[in-house]
Protein backbone atom coordinates (compact mmCIF):
# COMPACT_ATOMS: atom_id res chain seq x y z
CA UNK A 1 0.00 0.00 0.00
CA UNK A 2 1.53 3.34 -1.06
CA UNK A 3 1.45 6.58 0.95
CA UNK A 4 -1.24 8.13 -1.27
CA UNK A 5 -3.57 5.22 -0.56
CA UNK A 6 -2.81 5.41 3.16
CA UNK A 7 -3.56 9.15 3.25
CA UNK A 8 -6.81 8.57 1.37
CA UNK A 9 -7.87 5.89 3.87
CA UNK A 10 -6.96 8.16 6.78
CA UNK A 11 -9.11 10.94 5.32
CA UNK A 12 -12.03 8.53 4.84
CA UNK A 13 -11.72 7.30 8.44
CA UNK A 14 -11.53 10.90 9.69
CA UNK A 15 -14.68 11.79 7.75
CA UNK A 16 -16.52 8.79 9.23
CA UNK A 17 -15.37 9.70 12.72
CA UNK A 18 -16.46 13.32 12.33
CA UNK A 19 -19.87 12.19 11.04
CA UNK A 20 -20.25 9.84 14.01
CA UNK A 21 -19.42 12.71 16.38
CA UNK A 22 -22.00 14.93 14.68
CA UNK A 23 -24.71 12.28 15.00
CA UNK A 24 -23.82 11.65 18.64
CA UNK A 25 -24.03 15.37 19.42
CA UNK A 26 -27.08 16.00 17.23
CA UNK A 27 -29.10 12.73 17.29
CA UNK A 28 -31.90 14.26 15.21
CA UNK A 29 -29.68 14.47 12.11
CA UNK A 30 -30.47 11.72 9.59
CA UNK A 31 -28.63 10.79 6.42
CA UNK A 32 -30.25 10.37 3.04
CA UNK A 33 -28.95 6.78 2.94
CA UNK A 34 -30.63 6.08 6.29
CA UNK A 35 -33.89 7.61 5.10
CA UNK A 36 -33.83 5.47 1.97
CA UNK A 37 -33.49 2.31 4.09
CA UNK A 38 -36.40 3.24 6.38
CA UNK A 39 -39.79 1.53 6.05
CA UNK A 40 -42.20 4.47 6.46
CA UNK A 41 -45.96 3.78 6.34
CA UNK A 42 -48.02 5.80 3.84
CA UNK A 43 -49.82 8.95 4.96
CA UNK A 44 -52.80 8.09 7.16
CA UNK A 45 -56.17 9.67 6.38
CA UNK A 46 -59.21 9.57 8.65
CA UNK A 47 -61.25 10.74 5.64
CA UNK A 48 -59.34 10.17 2.40
CA UNK A 49 -57.98 13.39 0.83
CA UNK A 50 -60.03 15.53 3.25
CA UNK A 51 -58.97 14.85 6.82
CA UNK A 52 -55.45 13.54 7.47
CA UNK A 53 -53.82 12.53 10.72
CA UNK A 54 -52.51 15.89 11.96
CA UNK A 55 -53.99 19.38 12.41
CA UNK A 56 -56.59 20.61 9.92
CA UNK A 57 -58.11 24.09 9.83
CA UNK A 58 -61.60 24.57 8.38
CA UNK A 59 -62.38 28.15 7.35
CA UNK A 60 -65.35 29.91 5.86
CA UNK A 61 -67.65 32.89 6.34
CA UNK A 62 -70.42 32.72 8.94
CA UNK A 63 -73.63 30.82 8.15
CA UNK A 64 -72.01 28.91 5.28
CA UNK A 65 -72.48 25.48 6.86
CA UNK A 66 -69.17 24.65 8.58
CA UNK A 67 -70.92 22.98 11.53
CA UNK A 68 -73.04 20.78 9.27
CA UNK A 69 -69.91 19.80 7.33
CA UNK A 70 -68.26 18.79 10.62
CA UNK A 71 -71.34 16.75 11.54
CA UNK A 72 -71.10 14.96 8.19
CA UNK A 73 -67.43 14.24 8.83
CA UNK A 74 -68.32 12.85 12.28
CA UNK A 75 -71.05 10.66 10.81
CA UNK A 76 -68.80 9.30 8.05
CA UNK A 77 -65.98 8.49 10.48
CA UNK A 78 -68.30 6.66 12.88
CA UNK A 79 -69.99 4.76 10.04
CA UNK A 80 -66.51 3.78 8.87
CA UNK A 81 -65.78 2.20 12.28
CA UNK A 82 -64.02 5.18 13.93
CA UNK A 83 -64.64 7.20 17.08
CA UNK A 84 -65.10 10.96 17.40
CA UNK A 85 -65.12 13.74 19.99
CA UNK A 86 -66.71 17.05 18.96
CA UNK A 87 -66.50 20.25 20.98
CA UNK A 88 -69.58 22.17 19.82
CA UNK A 89 -69.24 25.17 22.11
CA UNK A 90 -71.79 27.31 20.26
CA UNK A 91 -74.54 24.65 20.27
CA UNK A 92 -77.31 23.96 22.73
CA UNK A 93 -78.49 20.37 23.21
CA UNK A 94 -81.71 21.04 21.29
CA UNK A 95 -79.84 22.53 18.32
CA UNK A 96 -77.23 19.79 18.32
CA UNK A 97 -79.95 17.14 18.32
CA UNK A 98 -81.51 18.81 15.27
CA UNK A 99 -78.17 18.76 13.43
CA UNK A 100 -77.70 15.10 14.30
CA UNK A 101 -81.18 14.31 12.96
CA UNK A 102 -80.79 16.44 9.80
CA UNK A 103 -77.53 14.70 8.84
CA UNK A 104 -79.09 11.26 9.42
CA UNK A 105 -76.47 10.60 12.09
CA UNK A 106 -77.63 7.66 14.20
CA UNK A 107 -76.95 7.88 17.94
CA UNK A 108 -73.92 5.85 19.05
CA UNK A 109 -71.40 5.84 21.89
CA UNK A 110 -68.66 6.09 19.25
CA UNK A 111 -69.66 9.75 18.97
CA UNK A 112 -69.14 11.93 22.05
CA UNK A 113 -69.67 15.70 22.10
CA UNK A 114 -69.54 18.69 24.42
CA UNK A 115 -72.17 21.36 23.78
CA UNK A 116 -72.80 24.66 25.50
CA UNK A 117 -70.82 27.48 27.06
CA UNK A 118 -70.16 26.07 30.52
CA UNK A 119 -67.73 23.46 31.83
CA UNK A 120 -64.09 22.46 31.61
CA UNK A 121 -63.63 23.11 27.90
CA UNK A 122 -64.73 26.73 28.13
CA UNK A 123 -61.44 27.84 29.74
CA UNK A 124 -58.98 28.52 26.88
CA UNK A 125 -55.97 28.35 29.19
CA UNK A 126 -56.85 24.73 30.07
CA UNK A 127 -58.43 23.58 26.81
CA UNK A 128 -55.24 21.92 25.56
CA UNK A 129 -54.51 20.07 28.83
CA UNK A 130 -58.10 18.83 29.04
CA UNK A 131 -57.92 17.53 25.45
CA UNK A 132 -54.62 15.81 26.18
CA UNK A 133 -56.20 14.18 29.25
CA UNK A 134 -59.19 13.16 27.13
CA UNK A 135 -56.90 11.29 24.71
CA UNK A 136 -55.23 9.52 27.63
CA UNK A 137 -58.64 8.12 28.62
CA UNK A 138 -59.95 7.24 25.15
CA UNK A 139 -58.22 7.01 21.79
CA UNK A 140 -60.62 8.96 19.59
CA UNK A 141 -59.76 8.81 15.88
CA UNK A 142 -60.73 12.45 15.38
CA UNK A 143 -61.34 15.55 17.48
CA UNK A 144 -63.34 18.49 16.13
CA UNK A 145 -63.21 21.92 17.77
CA UNK A 146 -65.68 24.69 16.95
CA UNK A 147 -64.39 27.29 17.06
CA UNK A 148 -60.59 27.54 17.07
CA UNK A 149 -60.57 30.72 19.17
CA UNK A 150 -62.03 28.79 22.12
CA UNK A 151 -59.04 26.44 22.19
CA UNK A 152 -56.31 29.11 22.03
CA UNK A 153 -55.16 31.42 24.78
CA UNK A 154 -56.11 35.07 24.18
CA UNK A 155 -53.32 36.97 22.47
CA UNK A 156 -53.17 39.39 25.42
CA UNK A 157 -52.08 36.48 27.64
CA UNK A 158 -49.10 35.55 25.45
CA UNK A 159 -45.77 37.29 24.77
CA UNK A 160 -46.49 37.30 21.03
CA UNK A 161 -47.93 40.60 19.85
CA UNK A 162 -47.82 39.88 16.11
CA UNK A 163 -50.33 37.45 14.60
CA UNK A 164 -47.80 35.18 12.89
CA UNK A 165 -45.81 34.24 16.01
CA UNK A 166 -48.98 34.07 18.09
CA UNK A 167 -50.70 31.50 15.85
CA UNK A 168 -47.52 29.46 15.35
CA UNK A 169 -46.90 29.30 19.11
CA UNK A 170 -50.52 28.43 19.93
CA UNK A 171 -51.15 25.89 17.16
CA UNK A 172 -47.83 24.05 17.15
CA UNK A 173 -48.64 22.08 20.36
CA UNK A 174 -51.91 20.94 18.74
CA UNK A 175 -50.05 19.75 15.63
CA UNK A 176 -47.60 17.80 17.79
CA UNK A 177 -50.45 16.37 19.88
CA UNK A 178 -52.22 15.09 16.75
CA UNK A 179 -49.09 13.40 15.40
CA UNK A 180 -48.01 12.03 18.78
CA UNK A 181 -51.36 10.27 19.21
CA UNK A 182 -51.84 9.66 15.45
CA UNK A 183 -55.20 11.45 15.46
CA UNK A 184 -56.95 13.97 13.24
CA UNK A 185 -57.68 17.28 14.96
CA UNK A 186 -59.84 19.80 13.08
CA UNK A 187 -60.44 23.37 14.22
CA UNK A 188 -63.10 25.54 12.60
CA UNK A 189 -62.54 29.27 12.19
CA UNK A 190 -63.92 32.20 10.20
CA UNK A 191 -62.85 34.11 7.11
CA UNK A 192 -63.81 37.63 6.11
CA UNK A 193 -67.26 38.15 4.57
CA UNK A 194 -65.82 39.13 1.19
CA UNK A 195 -62.86 36.75 1.28
CA UNK A 196 -63.42 35.40 -2.23
CA UNK A 197 -63.27 38.91 -3.70
CA UNK A 198 -60.40 40.21 -1.53
CA UNK A 199 -57.92 37.38 -1.90
CA UNK A 200 -56.77 35.25 -4.80
CA UNK A 201 -54.82 32.75 -2.68
CA UNK A 202 -57.05 30.16 -1.01
CA UNK A 203 -55.09 30.19 2.25
CA UNK A 204 -55.22 33.98 2.61
CA UNK A 205 -59.00 33.80 3.03
CA UNK A 206 -58.62 32.59 6.62
CA UNK A 207 -58.27 35.20 9.34
CA UNK A 208 -54.69 35.15 10.69
CA UNK A 209 -53.87 32.66 7.94
CA UNK A 210 -50.12 33.30 7.58
CA UNK A 211 -49.30 31.80 10.95
CA UNK A 212 -52.15 29.29 10.81
CA UNK A 213 -51.27 27.79 7.45
CA UNK A 214 -47.57 27.72 8.32
CA UNK A 215 -48.39 25.40 11.23
CA UNK A 216 -51.42 23.35 10.14
CA UNK A 217 -50.99 20.19 8.07
CA UNK A 218 -54.16 20.65 6.04
CA UNK A 219 -56.57 23.47 5.24
CA UNK A 220 -60.21 23.34 4.13
CA UNK A 221 -61.94 26.52 3.00
CA UNK A 222 -65.63 26.89 2.14
CA UNK A 223 -66.61 29.59 -0.36
CA UNK A 224 -69.73 30.27 -2.40
CA UNK A 225 -69.57 28.77 -5.88
CA UNK A 226 -69.13 31.12 -8.82
CA UNK A 227 -72.62 30.24 -10.11
CA UNK A 228 -74.10 31.14 -6.71
CA UNK A 229 -75.99 27.84 -6.61
CA UNK A 230 -73.74 25.94 -4.24
CA UNK A 231 -70.55 25.92 -2.21
CA UNK A 232 -67.00 25.02 -3.18
CA UNK A 233 -64.87 23.19 -0.61
CA UNK A 234 -61.19 23.93 -1.27
CA UNK A 235 -58.80 21.31 0.08
CA UNK A 236 -55.06 21.96 0.29
CA UNK A 237 -52.05 21.16 2.46
CA UNK A 238 -48.81 19.30 3.05
CA UNK A 239 -50.26 15.79 2.73
CA UNK A 240 -51.27 15.67 -0.92
CA UNK A 241 -52.50 17.54 -4.01
CA UNK A 242 -55.01 20.37 -3.71
CA UNK A 243 -58.59 19.74 -4.74
CA UNK A 244 -61.99 21.43 -5.07
CA UNK A 245 -65.25 19.71 -4.20
CA UNK A 246 -68.76 20.76 -5.11
CA UNK A 247 -71.32 21.05 -2.29
CA UNK A 248 -75.04 21.40 -2.97
CA UNK A 249 -78.11 21.87 -0.76
CA UNK A 250 -80.13 18.81 -1.75
CA UNK A 251 -82.36 18.59 1.33
CA UNK A 252 -83.19 22.25 1.88
CA UNK A 253 -81.23 22.44 5.15
CA UNK A 254 -77.50 21.89 4.69
CA UNK A 255 -74.95 21.40 1.94
CA UNK A 256 -73.45 18.00 1.13
CA UNK A 257 -70.42 17.08 -0.95
CA UNK A 258 -71.54 15.85 -4.36
CA UNK A 259 -68.34 16.11 -6.40
CA UNK A 260 -65.48 13.73 -5.72
CA UNK A 261 -67.34 11.98 -2.91
CA UNK A 262 -68.38 9.04 -5.09
CA UNK A 263 -64.79 8.45 -6.15
CA UNK A 264 -63.68 8.40 -2.50
CA UNK A 265 -66.49 5.96 -1.64
CA UNK A 266 -65.39 3.62 -4.43
CA UNK A 267 -61.78 3.75 -3.17
CA UNK A 268 -62.94 3.05 0.39
CA UNK A 269 -65.00 0.03 -0.70
CA UNK A 270 -62.09 -1.27 -2.78
CA UNK A 271 -59.76 -1.01 0.23
CA UNK A 272 -62.23 -2.93 2.40
CA UNK A 273 -62.52 -5.66 -0.25
CA UNK A 274 -58.72 -5.91 -0.47
CA UNK A 275 -58.51 -6.37 3.30
CA UNK A 276 -61.29 -8.98 3.27
CA UNK A 277 -59.56 -10.93 0.48
CA UNK A 278 -56.26 -10.70 2.34
CA UNK A 279 -57.87 -12.19 5.48
CA UNK A 280 -59.54 -14.98 3.48
CA UNK A 281 -56.23 -15.87 1.85
CA UNK A 282 -54.26 -15.70 5.11
CA UNK A 283 -56.46 -17.01 7.92
CA UNK A 284 -55.17 -15.89 11.32
CA UNK A 285 -53.29 -12.91 9.90
CA UNK A 286 -52.87 -9.99 12.31
CA UNK A 287 -53.79 -6.37 11.58
CA UNK A 288 -50.15 -5.22 11.55
CA UNK A 289 -49.39 -7.94 8.98
CA UNK A 290 -52.35 -6.83 6.83
CA UNK A 291 -51.02 -3.27 7.03
CA UNK A 292 -47.59 -4.38 5.83
CA UNK A 293 -48.96 -6.73 3.19
CA UNK A 294 -51.26 -4.11 1.61
CA UNK A 295 -49.00 -1.11 2.35
CA UNK A 296 -51.79 0.60 4.29
CA UNK A 297 -51.58 2.59 7.50
CA UNK A 298 -52.55 0.37 10.46
CA UNK A 299 -55.24 2.83 11.66
CA UNK A 300 -56.93 2.72 8.26
CA UNK A 301 -56.83 -1.08 8.42
CA UNK A 302 -58.33 -1.02 11.92
CA UNK A 303 -61.25 1.21 10.86
CA UNK A 304 -61.90 -0.83 7.73
CA UNK A 305 -62.06 -4.05 9.78
CA UNK A 306 -64.49 -2.42 12.23
CA UNK A 307 -66.66 -1.40 9.29
CA UNK A 308 -66.54 -4.93 7.83
CA UNK A 309 -67.57 -6.39 11.20
CA UNK A 310 -70.50 -3.95 11.50
CA UNK A 311 -71.66 -4.80 7.99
Amino acid sequence: MNFATVREQVNIDAEKLSLEKIKTTFPGITGGDELEAMEIPPQAWVIQDLLPVGLTILGGVKKLGKIYLIMQFCRDIVEDGGTVFYFAGDDKFSLHKERQMHTNFKGTEDYQFFAGREGQFLNPTKFYSHTEELLDYKHFDAIFIDTMVRALRPQTMTPHRDDYNYYVAELEPWTKLAHRHQKAILMATHSTKSASQQYVDLLDRILGSTGITATADWVLVMTRSEDGQGITLHSEGKMGPSNELRMEKNNGIFHEIVGEERVAAIKKKAAQNNILNCIKSNLGIRQIQISQHLNMHKQNVNRAIKKLLKD
